[in-house]
């Protein structure tokens, strides 16, 4: 181009410009600044290859390229297996992904809408083998405590959307119950029990006993409603009661320590990285233990664990560097202001330092739990007549006497820095005449002192 400009005009009037060459198309890559979710382990990595998928209520929903390829491998393991018919295979194996996404994305969208309502926004939603990635902007201008206020009520409303969901299919399944009461199946309750092997209905095509299902299709609604209560119940148990990081029950311990339990922000690293590091450890050994059965998942969990291994490391990192304060959770290690204590007294100034505050001992004792011993009628009470109500007059006057000479000392000691305070804003409103002129008089002093 600069030997083309460098030409005249009518050399290169005729020239021939070159076709622009179209570049491949590169996977999207969403900006992931102020956002929140998952960092920069494994969840940068799936969020460069997805595709648009639409939106809802709203905001871009994304779809992973693994997920599709994940899909597939089921599909064709479905179709290699033997028994069912192979049609019967293929829609089981599509109805339980499709529950599967559609409990992801309603867990996702209530972090969102709770994060709209908290002033934020939905920047993306992205399904990938994990789970899904709601991420989301916070509110501008708010304090790092109203911050932490916001992220307990982001991060509590993505389960709490597992209760109006297992609500409503129980409600179906206790429909499809009613209509076919001769059909012999489990209790409802059984199914809202993790773990637990509920007996699924029988199924005869010849129509003969009454206590079967008589044709395929009802045995798949039926085991549709099922599958899809044993999710909801399931993910709100892996979600709130196993703390691995970045899993919503690890948040949700940090925010609570911090706000209800007066912890500090260091204190509440520490709770989560020892708490979340042996548990990825603990997923990952269970989940190659399980490479053994064949299949994808298990290598898929196992990488998971890695990836939650990896966010442990990152804020053990951060919690040795002193740099807790850049993590959204840990905003509170760093205070915006400080306290100076100069000669004229303790002023406030802004904290200028790039690294968390430091704790004082005193600091660290309040953010730990302390235990006391209970030890009943061992303590220090008071008669209630006779010689008692005497000493307990005499502790109350002695009391008093020392509460009042207290508030005098205090009294007398604000006196004398109100005085001190007032004599050098008296010194500094002096003008130049009048200290020549205290000059000349102290020198006089001097001198009839001296002759004396």
């Amino acid at each position: 181009w600069l030997k083309l400009l460098a030409q005249p005009p009518w050399a290169r009037k005729h020239r021939r410009v070159p076709p622009r060459r179209h570049r491949a198309p590169r996977c999207h890559r969403p900006p992931t600044d102020g956002m929140q979710g998952l960092g920069g382990t494994g969840a940068q990595q799936s969020k460069d290859c997805s595709f648009a998928a639409g939106s809802v209520a709203g905001a871009p929903l994304r779809i992973s390229w693994f997920l599709v390829i994940f899909f597939v491998y089921q599909l064709i393991d479905a179709v290699n297996a033997k028994g069912l018919p192979i049609w019967v295979r293929v829609i089981m194996v599509a109805g339980n992904e499709f529950l599967l996404l559609l409990t992801v994305l309603c867990h996702e969208m209530g972090h969102g809408t709770m994060a709209r309502r908290r002033g934020g926004e939905i920047a993306e939603v992205l399904l990938w083998p994990f789970g899904g990635i709601c991420f989301t902007t916070r509110a501008q201008g708010r304090a790092p405590r109203e911050k932490l206020v916001d992220d307990l009520f982001i991060v509590g409303a993505g389960p709490a959307t597992h209760f109006p969901m297992a609500g409503a299919w129980l409600a179906l399944l206790g429909l499809i119950g009613a209509a076919c009461s001769e059909i012999v199946t489990a209790p409802i309750w059984r199914h809202l029990v993790p773990f637990s092997a509920t007996m699924m209905p029988c199924v005869d095509l010849s129509g003969h006993m009454k206590q079967c299902f008589h044709s395929y299709a009802g045995v798949l609604l039926y085991q549709f409603v099922v599958q899809a209560i044993q999710l909801n119940v399931m993910l709100f148990m892996f979600n709130v009661f196993f703390p691995m990081y970045p899993m919503d029950g690890a948040k949700l311990i940090v925010c609570s320590m911090q706000l209800f339990c007066g912890a500090s922000a260091r204190c509440a690293a520490k709770v989560l990285v020892y708490t979340s590091t042996p548990l990825a450890i603990i997923f990952i050994g269970h989940s190659l233990l399980g490479l053994g059965g064949g299949g994808l998942q298990p290598g898929i969990t196992a990488y998971m664990g890695f990836m939650c291994l990896a966010e442990s490391y990152k804020i053990y990192k951060l919690m040795k560097e002193e740099r807790l304060y850049t993590h959204p959770l840990f905003e509170l290690a760093r205070s915006s202001s400080r306290e100076i204590n100069d000669g004229s007294g303790i002023s406030v100034r802004l904290n200028t330092e790039q690294r968390d505050d430091v704790e004082t001992a005193t600091q660290a004792a309040s953010s730990q739990v302390q235990f006391t011993e209970l030890k009943p009628f061992s303590g220090q009470g008071r008669a209630l007549g006779g010689e008692g109500r005497s000493t307990g007059q005499d502790s109350a006057v002695s009391e008093s006497a020392t509460a009042a000479a207290s508030s005098e000392g205090n009294a007398a000691g604000r006196a004398a820095w109100l005085a001190r305070m007032e004599q050098e804003a008296a010194e500094r409103a002096k003008s130049v005449r009048q200290l020549e002129d205290e000059r000349i008089q102290r020198r006089e002093q001097e001198r009839l002192t001296g002759s004396s």
